[in-house]
């Protein structure tokens, strides 16, 4: 393990406190529980540590095992888009007002946090998961759009089915509705993004 592996791990858990800060905010979560609360501020201090210590187990309990490995690194990574990609979906659902139920106007909020959070992942597989040395081709990148946009595909529709499902009731705010369809999605999408990047997009 390169010493370039904890701060990217560190790096990562900025912006995944940067993006979970907006998702806790916009949820209308605070970090408490019982009497004992802590500053939303404290994300950037929480996760960063969080993350390099948690990369530092993985790499020494996996350092044998490539595999492994990459996986506990998607992972990492994984957690910061899920935060990327929620948290501008729900940003943007606030600042426009927007009815979740609207499919109409729900699909290009969804359509534009997920792209975003498409962009960042590319950057972050290719340099640090899949450690990627050879220089990025259109080829290489055209087959990480098509695995990704069909990871996007199956996200998107179990998005729609769980918040008509679970939004149908009612007893949830929008922004609740929206965070628990995207996470429910984004754990059915993983699995084949991370199968797809390894064995088709960056396969050895």
């Amino acid at each position: 393990m390169f010493k370039k592996d904890y701060l990217y791990a560190g790096v990562i858990g900025i912006v995944t406190a940067f993006f979970g800060r907006l998702l806790l905010i916009n949820n209308e979560v605070s970090l408490a529980y019982g009497s004992f609360s802590l500053p939303l501020w404290s994300l950037f201090l929480i996760l960063p540590i969080a993350e390099f210590f948690a990369y530092i187990i993985a790499s020494k309990l996996f350092s044998h095992i490539l595999f492994l490995k990459q996986l506990g690194r998607f992972g990492i990574v994984g957690l910061m888009n899920v935060c990327v990609d929620i948290g501008i979906a729900t940003t943007l659902r606030r600042a426009y007002n927007i009815d979740p139920l609207n499919i109409t106007d729900m699909l290009p909020v969804l359509m534009l946090a997920s792209s975003i959070a498409i962009v960042n992942s590319y950057f972050w597989q290719r340099m640090w998961t899949f450690a990627e040395k050879a220089p990025p081709t259109r080829k290489e990148f055209i087959a990480f759009v098509v695995v990704t946009l069909i990871g996007l595909g199956v996200n998107t529709a179990v998005s729609f089915v769980i918040i008509y499902s679970v939004g149908a009731f009612g007893v949830l705010s929008a922004d609740r509705v929206l965070t628990i369809s995207k996470i429910a999605a984004t754990a059915v999408s993983l699995f084949w993004n991370f199968l797809g990047y390894k064995f088709i997009v960056f396969k050895e």
